[in-house]
């Protein structure tokens, strides 16, 4: 790789050994990935790495998690900083805060880990980023033109040290011109139908999910941004889509042509109700009874105003326990205008962290503890949780709508 003296220093350890290490990395990574030269990162987010949990890397026992403890604890004694300008961090644990702030992150809400619902500020078109969770990272890539590859937790800790990362991927002109044309003839109605249309075309694209695609279609009056994340979830699970565009609402997706580069796509493929419908028939509802009903995308405010108008007043049926939670942004509201207790009231269990449920009396997180705990029957708005947690011989259900999901609960049987 082409190096600058700046980063030929850092590689030679002429700013300390930790900056040495990430430069190290970063150039094996740019080797092995046949990058010509490393470019500067302007955001970071670490914020998917908490050491709080499992998945990313981020359990006490996992070897990778131990080694950014190590390395943290390091670079701490060098008194080194984040040399990307904007780096952000999980506000997770006193410990980990306490690591972050001292090499110069900001903090931002953990119910973002994953997601760009409580993530900010976010980056800007153009700008080189390292995102550390491929929802994010889709959502930045395809809806504001920031550019970023998934790198995992190493990559991304070591381009916020540096500030710098190889380009290669998504961050070249060439590999973000879409190569498939997928024709929508259904229009979404709501978030768990955009769920689902991204459900579909990642599955169709998985054995080739680096053919970015161009989706066509789309009426972009009424499209919300809890539409989007809801459809980059489903693009990342089960294919691992880092980059789509849609036409008349990506910034490099204005046209078809542009989003082309003006080629023909290397395949054309149409998507209508039969193919919507088989997302739905590979998690329909069972002759069981639900015991679990969760809202697993985190309750933006409009949802919450939602969700809150539908169970005023009401009960969550006594054979079921109906979970929640909340972006930051609908947690204040909530709870200055008194909506929790609304929800709490009708026997919502408003969770603390994105993806826990209450079940027998019991904070559970159902992708490790489903079977063990004996649940049975789930229903759900989201198809990550129906793709992982079916793995443990749960019936998932999908349901199309937020209503429907809603009555399953007040009514303790299946909404169809």
């Amino acid at each position: 790789m082409n190096l600058t003296k700046d980063e030929e220093k850092m590689l030679s350890g002429g700013y300390g050994e930790g900056y040495r290490r990430a430069m190290e990395i970063l150039v094996k990574m740019g080797d092995y990935a046949g990058a010509k030269r490393m470019v500067p990162v302007s955001w970071a987010d670490l914020s998917a790495f908490s050491g709080i949990g499992g998945g990313h890397g981020d359990s006490p026992d996992n070897d990778m998690y131990k080694y950014i403890q190590e390395f943290d604890d390091l670079c701490i004694e060098e008194n080194a900083q984040f040399k990307c300008p904007i780096t952000l961090a999980d506000a997770a644990t006193p410990e980990r805060n306490e690591k972050m702030t001292k090499l110069g992150a900001k903090l931002t809400s953990a119910a973002g880990a994953s997601s760009p619902h409580d993530i900010f500020p976010l980056p800007l078109f153009g700008q080189y980023v390292a995102p550390g969770a491929t929802n994010i990272n889709t959502f930045c890539n395809s809806m504001i033109g920031a550019r970023g590859n998934n790198e995992g937790p190493i990559g991304v800790h070591m381009a916020a040290l540096t500030g710098k990362t190889p380009e290669y991927g998504y961050l070249l002109d060439e590999n973000r011109r879409a190569k498939t044309l997928f024709e929508v003839k259904v229009q979404p109605k709501n978030y768990i139908e955009w769920a689902v249309l991204g459900f579909y075309i990642s599955k169709t694209l998985s054995t080739h999910y680096w053919d970015v695609p161009i989706i066509t279609g789309i009426d972009p009056v009424g499209v919300s941004s809890d539409d989007i994340i809801s459809f980059c979830a489903s693009m990342n699970n089960p294919g691992s889509i880092t980059l789509f565009l849609i036409e008349g609402l990506s910034p490099e997706g204005r046209t078809k042509e542009q989003a082309l580069g003006g080629e023909k796509p290397k395949e054309t493929l149409v998507v209508g109700e039969k193919e919507m419908q088989s997302i739905y028939d590979t998690y329909p509802p069972t002759g069981n009874k639900p015991d679990v009903v969760t809202l697993r995308y985190p309750l933006t405010v409009q949802r919450l105003f939602d969700v809150a108008r539908m169970v005023e007043g009401k009960k969550v049926h006594k054979d079921v326990s109906f979970s929640v939670d909340l972006t930051l942004a609908a947690t204040i509201v909530a709870d200055r205008l008194g909506l929790r207790k609304i929800l709490e009231d009708a026997g919502v269990f408003v969770a603390e962290k994105q993806g826990q449920v209450m079940w027998k009396g019991k904070i559970i997180d159902p992708w490790t503890d489903a079977r063990r705990e004996g649940l049975r029957t789930m229903v759900t708005d989201s198809l990550k949780d129906c793709n992982a947690i079916c793995q443990q011989e749960i019936d998932m259900v999908l349901l199309p709508s937020l209503e429907k999901i809603v009555k399953t609960a007040l009514r303790g049987k299946l909404e169809v």
